[in-house]
């Protein structure tokens, strides 16, 4: 369960995305439950879509704190890592962005988003993806 302003946040997201296909930026701050909110928003878009969606975090530590949350929802979720394993057998997959980047084909057309964490420091491969 979220705490009002995990919520807040994520109905703020939810109001957004259903409005607008411009990007969202949300800046929360250290400790404020990031992967509990990416985990709701994830699973939102995912059961509002029916399509899989891509969670980036820039490291392997973040990548599994990410994963763990969502988890804890009692929904399944993928990594897709080289450091930790690949696979992209749910609709949830969380990934580091170079491991997605080297197999960009496998990703393509078949997500309706991607959240990024630690957006203040998109690179290059980012971008790409």
């Amino acid at each position: 369960m979220l705490r009002p302003y995990q919520q807040a946040a994520v109905d703020a997201a939810k109001k957004w995305l259903t409005s607008s296909v411009e990007p969202a930026v949300m800046n929360l701050a250290t400790g404020s439950g990031k992967s509990h909110i990416v985990a709701a928003i994830a699973h939102w878009l995912n059961e509002r879509s029916g399509k899989r969606v891509l969670c980036l975090a820039p490291s392997k530590e973040l990548t599994e704190q990410n994963h763990a949350k969502y988890l804890a929802t009692g929904e399944p979720a993928s990594i897709y890592s080289a450091s930790i394993g690949k696979s992209l057998r749910h609709d949830v997959v969380f990934g580091t962005p170079q491991t997605v980047k080297n197999s960009i084909d496998k990703f393509r057309d078949k997500f309706c988003a991607v959240i990024i964490d630690e957006a203040h420091g998109i690179t290059p491969t980012i971008k790409t993806i």
